[in-house]
């Protein structure tokens, strides 16, 4: 479930590429291998960043959820572990560690993509 942020993001990051970009790739006759690494990705790489974002989230969710399920080791199994023994402080701590560490990532991955961001000049 975490591929399709990523996989979408990417689609609509190729559909948004300027047509004024391509344009000039045929008039210079750029290969494939040139139009790819000059033109598409870093056309793209905004978008790919955003779906790696909303990719993370999810899959961040989805472990700590499944931790809960399958038991063993894991901050979802010590969740689950203290909701049997009614012990809401420790739950509370578990459920701040996890919220501690999703806001970890997210300004992480922020910090990345606004490295590859660009913003056009409007004239």
């Amino acid at each position: 479930c975490s591929i399709w942020p990523m996989v979408i993001n990417t689609a609509v990051g190729v559909q948004r590429v300027p047509s004024d970009y391509m344009n000039v790739a045929k008039v210079l006759n750029l290969s494939e291998w040139k139009i790819l690494t000059k033109i598409l990705f870093p056309a793209v790489l905004p978008y790919m960043l955003t779906g790696v974002r909303l990719a993370v989230g999810t899959a961040w969710l989805v472990i700590v959820a499944a931790e809960m399920l399958t038991g063993g080791v894991g901050i979802g199994f010590w969740v689950w572990d203290e909701w049997n023994n009614l012990n809401v402080a420790n739950i509370i701590i578990a459920i701040f560690v996890i919220g501690v560490v999703g806001l970890a990532l997210e300004f992480a991955l922020i910090k990345i993509a606004t490295a590859f961001t660009f913003e056009e000049v409007k004239s």
